[in-house]
C-alpha cells in the first residue's frame, strides 16, 4: 500500500456494555502498517459503558471522552473529529466487530482518485440465525450493496456506521448537525451536504466489513423508523426540500401516499409477512413506519 495516512478512529459508545470491548479489541488487533488513534466517546451511557472503556486508558494511542450526557451520534462524532488530526477519518458504531485488514481496506478504497467517502459492508455475525429483519438489513437489494464495488453512490446510501472520509472534507462540508439528537437522520444530512460537494466521490466496499451485533425484531425496528420520521425526516424535510422526492417526503401527504400507505394495506401486508415474509413485504413496512411518524409529526 503506497498510501498509509495518519487515521483517527472514532467510536460514539452509548449503552453498549455487551459488545463494546470486542470492538475496542478488534480495532486495536488491526495490520495497519503505521500507529492509529483510536477515540473512544462515552455518550453519557447509564451502564457499565465507561467503566469498560476506562479499561483501556494504558493504551498509548487509546483517548477516552466521557460527555456527561447523551447527546446523539452528532455531537459524539464530532467530539472525536475535533480531538483528532489524522489525515483519515474513521467512523465505527460501537457494536461493530472488525477484521485485521479493516483499516487497510478502507485505506485502499480510499486511496483512488477522486475518492473522499467510503462506505463499508455490515454483515451479521456468523453465529446468529437471522429473523425476518436481519434478512432484509443485510440483504444484497438493501442499501451500497447494490452497487457493488467501485461504482459511484448517492448521499441515500452514505451512512457512517463503519464509514471513512478524509479530514480535508470538513474543511468544505462543516461537522454533523448536532441539532438531530434523537435515532435517524444525522449520517442522511452530513451526507447530503458531502455528495453535493463531491457528486463522484462516495463509494462501497465489500471488504472494509465489520460485524454488526445488535440483533432486533422488526417491530422494534419500526418503531425506531417512526420515531425517525416523526422527528428528523421534517427537520430533513425543511433543510433540504429539493430532496423531497429522494427523502421519501413525496409519500406523506399525497395521493400516491395515502393510496399505498394506508391501515387496510399494512394490516394486509402485515398478515402476509407473518406467514410468508420476503424483502418487499419487509421493506414496506418499514417505509410505511417512516409514513406515519411523518404524518404524526408536529414539525410537518
Amino acid at each position: 500500500m503506497n498510501w498509509t495516512p495518519l487515521v483517527d478512529v472514532i467510536i460514539p459508545c452509548y449503552n453498549v456494555e455487551h459488545i463494546v470491548e470486542n470492538c475496542i479489541s478488534s480495532v486495536l488487533n488491526q495490520q495497519y502498517q503505521r500507529d492509529f488513534n483510536i477515540f473512544l466517546v462515552n455518550d453519557g451511557s447509564t451502564d457499565q459503558t465507561g467503566t469498560i472503556l476506562d479499561s483501556f486508558h494504558s493504551h498509548s494511542h487509546i483517548k477516552i471522552i466521557h460527555l456527561e450526557k447523551n447527546g446523539g451520534l452528532s455531537t459524539a462524532r464530532n467530539e472525536g473529529i475535533n480531538a483528532g488530526n489524522g489525515e483519515v477519518v474513521l467512523f465505527l458504531d460501537s457494536d461493530m466487530v472488525v477484521q485485521d485488514n479493516w483499516i487497510n481496506e478502507h485505506i485502499r478504497a480510499l486511496g483512488q482518485n477522486n475518492i473522499v467517502g467510503v462506505i463499508g459492508d455490515s454483515i451479521l455475525p456468523k453465529e446468529i440465525k437471522p429473523n425476518v429483519l436481519d434478512k432484509y438489513l443485510y440483504g444484497l437489494r438493501r442499501g451500497a450493496r447494490q452497487f457493488g464495488e467501485n461504482t459511484s453512490i448517492s448521499f441515500h446510501y452514505f451512512l457512517f456506521n463503519n464509514t471513512s472520509v478524509k479530514r480535508a472534507i470538513f474543511d468544505v462540508v462543516e461537522l454533523f448537525d448536532e441539532n438531530i439528537t434523537s435515532y435517524g437522520g444525522e449520517d442522511t444530512e452530513l451526507a447530503i451536504r458531502l455528495w453535493e460537494a463531491y457528486p463522484d466521490g462516495l463509494r462501497f466496499s465489500f471488504t472494509a466489513s465489520s460485524e454488526h451485533h445488535h440483533q432486533r425484531e422488526l417491530k422494534d425496528f419500526c418503531q425506531s423508523m417512526h420515531h425517525y420520521g416523526k422527528n428528523n425526516l421534517p427537520i430533513l424535510l425543511g433543510k433540504y426540500p429539493a430532496y423531497l422526492s429522494d427523502l421519501g417526503g413525496d409519500w406523506i401527504y399525497t395521493l400516491k401516499g395515502f393510496v399505498l400507505f394506508n391501515p387496510i394495506i399494512r394490516w394486509f401486508v402485515e398478515i402476509l409477512n407473518r406467514y410468508r415474509p420476503n424483502y418487499f413485504l419487509t421493506r414496506y413496512m418499514v417505509i410505511d413506519a417512516v409514513v406515519r411518524g411523518a404524518r404524526s409529526s408536529t414539525l410537518s
